[in-house]
C-alpha cells in the first residue's frame, strides 16, 4: 500500500458566494446556503469534488499529461470495486473562524428578470449570499504521489457556487502538504474481543433501502456490522495482501464476528430499544405485554428511541442525531436522473461504539491495526462523508451488553427466558426457507428437551445486501427487526455455559455481518421494568438562539404577507414604499423621508386617498418603533435597519404571494 498524505484545503471568498442547498426557505429567500446545525454556512463535499473534478480535467488537458487519471483519483459514476491507494477522498470545507452569530455571515440579495426592458412579472427572487472575505478550509487526502497534481489543480479553481456567471463565487483555493495520513499504529493481541469507538467527524451516510423512497434516500441511525466488516477488508486487503489471500476465508467466516456500532451516550452500554412496552396517552404507566401477556386497553406502543439502557426500573433510550441535504444529478451525457433527491446521514460530533468478537485471537493483531486514527464509512465516502475518528480500542472478554443486561450466574437461568434480537435475526427451517425462529434447533442448541414459545413482540424487515466480487444485490431475507423479543419456557434451565455460547456464536444467518446477535436478558431486570426516560437533550442539537430567531422571522413573515395588500394599494405604490425603506436602510435607519410620504397620502390627498393607505402606515410604523423581539415573539438583534431590513422581506413575499396568484 503506497504512503498517503493528508492537504490542508484553505478556500477565501473573493465576492460574495452563494453556495445553493437546493431548497427555499417559506417566508425567506428563494435561494437557501447549504448551513451546518448550527446556522454556519459551508462547502458541502459533493460540491467540493465537483470543482476540484473540473478542475482537474482542465489542468490535465491543458499539461498534456493523461486525463485518465481523473477517473482514477475522482472516481466514476457507477463504481462498485474495492479501495484503490490513489482515491482521493476529501471533507466538507467549514468556517475558520465563524462569527458569533451566523446571521453574520450572509446577506440578503434580490434579483429580476427583464423583458424588453420591463421587469418580468413573477420573476422577482430573494438569495442568501455568503459575505466576501470568510475562510474555509477542509481536509483532503491522497497518496503522496499526486500531492503536487491536486495542488496545481486546486489552485486554478477559481469561481464557486451559483450564479456565478453574476460576479457570484469568485474564490483563491490554497493547499498545504501536512505529511503522511496515517494516525498513530494501535494493536490488540491474544483477544478474544475488539471494542472500539469511532466519533463521526464528517455527515455519515448508511443507506437504509427499506425505508428509501423515490428520490428520498434514508440513512440508518447506527453502523452496521456488514460496513464494519467491509472497511476491515478493504484495508487489509491494500495493506497486506498476501495476508489477506491466506486468511480470507477466516475473516469471513462467522468465527469473525462484526457486530453494529451503535451510538453511544454517558458511557452507557446500548442495546435496541426493547418492543412490547405500552404505555397511556400521557406516558404516566409503562407496562410490558410480555409479563401478563395482556395489555390495558386504549394504551399505545410506549415510544423509546432506538437504543437503550436498562437501569434498575428504568429504561433509559435515545436515537442518533440524522441530518438531510438536498442534491442533484448532473451526468446528463449518462443518462442518469437529474431530478433533485434528499439523502439523509448521521450527523457529525456523535460516537459509536461497536465489538469484533474472534474466535481465532491470531487475527485480533491485524484487524485492530486497521483502527488506527482515521476510517472512512459509509456510501459516499469519496465525496466528503464518512470521515470517522477512532477514539478508542481495547480487548475485552465479550461484548458488554452481556455482563450488563444477560444472565450472570446459574441463579439468573430458569426455566423462562427472554431472547433479545441485537440485530436482524433469522434462521432456516429444514428445507432452507426463513422461518423466525427455529425452536427445535433452539431446542438442540440449549441443551433441553423442548423449548416452548409463550409470548413476542416483533417486527419483521426485509433485509438484503451487496456482493461486490458478482457486482450485484443479494436476495433480501425477511428478519425479525432488532428490538424483537421472545419470551421461551423451557422443560428445565439450560446451562448459563450453555446461554454464552449462544451468545457468543449468535443464531441463523449471516452471523459473520452481524446478523443473529442476540442476549439472553437477566428476567429480575427485564421483569423489574416499570418506568423510562428519555436522555435525548444529552445527545440533541439545541437549536441556538439566531436559529430561533430566523424561523421566527420567517413564521412572522407568512403570518402577515396577506396583510400589506389588505388597503387597496397598487404594486406601484407598494414598490414605491418598499423603496423608501430601502433608503432608509443606507441611511441608518433615518425613516424621515418615509414618514413625511405616508403622512402626505395619509392626511393630504382626501379621506378615500387616505384610507387606503391606513394599514400600511401602520404596520411600518408598529415594526420601525418597537424591538424586534415584540414584533416576532423572541429575543433578537435589534437595529433600526434590521427592522426596516423585516419589512423589505414582508414586502418581497407578498410580492411574490401577488404574483403567484
Amino acid at each position: 500500500m503506497s504512503a498517503r498524505a493528508e492537504l490542508r484545503v484553505t478556500m477565501e471568498l473573493l465576492s460574495d458566494a452563494v453556495f445553493g442547498s437546493g431548497f427555499s426557505i417559506p417566508g425567506g429567500e428563494d435561494i437557501a446556503v447549504a448551513v451546518d446545525g448550527s446556522g454556519y454556512p459551508y462547502l458541502p463535499g459533493t460540491a467540493f469534488k465537483g470543482l476540484l473534478r473540473e478542475s482537474l480535467t482542465n489542468w490535465l488537458a491543458w499539461s498534456g499529461e493523461d486525463e485518465g487519471a481523473v477517473d482514477i483519483l475522482m472516481g466514476e459514476s457507477g463504481w462498485a470495486g474495492t479501495a484503490d491507494d490513489r482515491r482521493v477522498k476529501l471533507t466538507p470545507l467549514i468556517l475558520d473562524e465563524p462569527p458569533a452569530e451566523p446571521d453574520d455571515c450572509f446577506a440578503l440579495r434580490t434579483f429580476t428578470q427583464l423583458e424588453r426592458g420591463v421587469v418580468k412579472t413573477g420573476s422577482l427572487r430573494t438569495a442568501s449570499c455568503i459575505r466576501r472575505g470568510l475562510r474555509f478550509s477542509g481536509l483532503l487526502e491522497c497518496a503522496e504521489t499526486d500531492v503536487s497534481l491536486l495542488q496545481n489543480a486546486l489552485a486554478c479553481i477559481k469561481w464557486t457556487g451559483a450564479m456565478r456567471s453574476r460576479g457570484f463565487g469568485q474564490v483563491r483555493f490554497s493547499a498545504e502538504n501536512m505529511g503522511m495520513a496515517s494516525g498513530a499504529e494501535r494493536s490488540l493481541s491474544g483477544v478474544a474481543c475488539i471494542r472500539y469507538r469511532l466519533r463521526t467527524e464528517t455527515p455519515l451516510i448508511i443507506t437504509d433501502l427499506s425505508r428509501s423512497r423515490g428520490n428520498n434516500w434514508e440513512t440508518r441511525g447506527f453502523i452496521p456490522g456488514s460496513s464494519i466488516r467491509g472497511m476491515v477488508l478493504s484495508e487489509l486487503s491494500l495493506r497486506d495482501p498476501d495476508w489477506f489471500k491466506a486468511h480470507r476465508r477466516e475473516l469471513l467466516s462467522d468465527r469473525t464476528r462484526f457486530s453494529d456500532a451503535v451510538p453511544s451516550v454517558d458511557g452507557l452500554e446500548a442495546i435496541p430499544s426493547i418492543k412490547g412496552f405500552y404505555e397511556n396517552k400521557d406516558e404516566t404507566d409503562f407496562q410490558s405485554v410480555l409479563k401478563t401477556g395482556d395489555v390495558t386497553p386504549g394504551y399505545k406502543r410506549a415510544g423509546l428511541g432506538s437504543f437503550c439502557a436498562l437501569d434498575r426500573d428504568t429504561v433509559r433510550f435515545w436515537s442518533a442525531r440524522t441530518g438531510g441535504v438536498t442534491r442533484i444529478q448532473r451526468n446528463v451525457a449518462k443518462g442518469e436522473d437529474t431530478r433533485p433527491f434528499q439523502t439523509r446521514y448521521l450527523e457529525a460530533g456523535q460516537e459509536f461504539t461497536g465489538y469484533i468478537t474472534l474466535d481465532g485471537s491470531d487475527l485480533a493483531e491485524k484487524i485492530s491495526g486497521v483502527f488506527a486514527g482515521t476510517v472512512w464509512l459509509g456510501a459516499d465516502r469519496y465525496e466528503g462523508h464518512g470521515k470517522c475518528r477512532v477514539t478508542a480500542l481495547e480487548g475485552a472478554d465479550a461484548p458488554g451488553w452481556i455482563s450488563a443486561y444477560g444472565c450472570r450466574s446459574q441463579a439468573d437461568v430458569g426455566t423462562t427466558l427472554y431472547l433479545l434480537a441485537l440485530s436482524p435475526l433469522a434462521m432456516l427451517g429444514p428445507n432452507g426457507e426463513p422461518c423466525g425462529l427455529d425452536l427445535p434447533e433452539l431446542t438442540r442448541l440449549l441443551g433441553v428437551g423442548e423449548v416452548k414459545m409463550e409470548l413476542c413482540a416483533t417486527s419483521v424487515t426485509e433485509y438484503g445486501g451487496y456482493n461486490r466480487t458478482w457486482q450485484c444485490r443479494e436476495p433480501a431475507v425477511p428478519m425479525y427487526d432488532r428490538g424483537s423479543v421472545f419470551k421461551l419456557r423451557c422443560n428445565r434451565a439450560p446451562a448459563l455455559d450453555t446461554l454464552r455460547a449462544v451468545e457468543r456464536a449468535g443464531l441463523g444467518v449471516r452471523t459473520a455481518e452481524g446478523f443473529g446477535q442476540v442476549l439472553f436478558l437477566r428476567p429480575a431486570l427485564f421483569e423489574g421494568l416499570t418506568r423510562k426516560k428519555a436522555i435525548g437533550k444529552d445527545i440533541s442539537r439545541a437549536e441556538t438562539a439566531a436559529a430561533r430567531a430566523r424561523r421566527a422571522k420567517y413564521n412572522w413573515i407568512m403570518k402577515n404577507a396577506e396583510n400589506v395588500y389588505r388597503g387597496g394599494l397598487s404594486r406601484s405604490q407598494l414598490g414605491t414604499i418598499q423603496a423608501l425603506c430601502e433608503e432608509a436602510m443606507g441611511q441608518d435607519g433615518n425613516t424621515d423621508a418615509l414618514y413625511d410620504f405616508l403622512d402626505k397620502n395619509e392626511k393630504n390627498r382626501g379621506a378615500r386617498h387616505g384610507a387606503r393607505f391606513a394599514n400600511i402606515s401602520r404596520l411600518i410604523r408598529t415594526v420601525a418603533e418597537q424591538p424586534i423581539s415584540v414584533t416576532i415573539g423572541v429575543p433578537c438583534t435589534d437595529t433600526p435597519t434590521a427592522r426596516l431590513e423585516l419589512l423589505c422581506q414582508l414586502f418581497n413575499y407578498s410580492r411574490r404571494g401577488k404574483e403567484a396568484g
